[in-house]
């Protein structure tokens, strides 16, 4: 295999112009809006929890496209259909179905719904 035709000064040490740059005017923008953190399993907290499991377990066709380890979305079995046509829609069915309500979340899930999707997705 040929050396390639012209060696990098920096090689690799970090002083590079391009790719992998920390430099301030390439880095993306931070959202405006803080990180919401969902707690799950403080005492407090776990009528979320339960919320969540009652859904996966009365609505099997949807614990099975969530936990297909596959595409984005799995055949169902039974005759039931699922809330949504993947993972995301059914995403945000849990994720109303858990916040709209939620006394800690009401405010900030009526401002910012989408960001809830992450917290049901982990």
């Amino acid at each position: 295999m040929e050396p390639p035709s012209h060696m990098s000064a920096s090689r690799g040490r970090g002083n590079s112009r391009g790719r992998g740059s920390n430099s301030p005017h390439i880095l993306a923008p931070r959202s405006a809006t803080p990180k919401i953190i969902v707690h799950w399993t403080r005492a407090a907290d776990l009528h979320r929890t339960d919320t969540l499991v009652r859904h996966l377990i009365t609505h099997p066709s949807d614990a099975c496209v969530l936990f297909y380890e596959g595409k984005k979305t799995a055949a169902h079995t039974n005759e039931e259909r699922p809330s949504g046509k993947d993972k995301g829609e059914i995403y945000q069915v849990i994720v109303r179905l858990i916040f709209e309500n939620d006394s800690e979340y009401l405010v900030v899930y009526a401002e910012e719904s989408k960001k809830f999707d992450v917290a049901v997705g982990n």
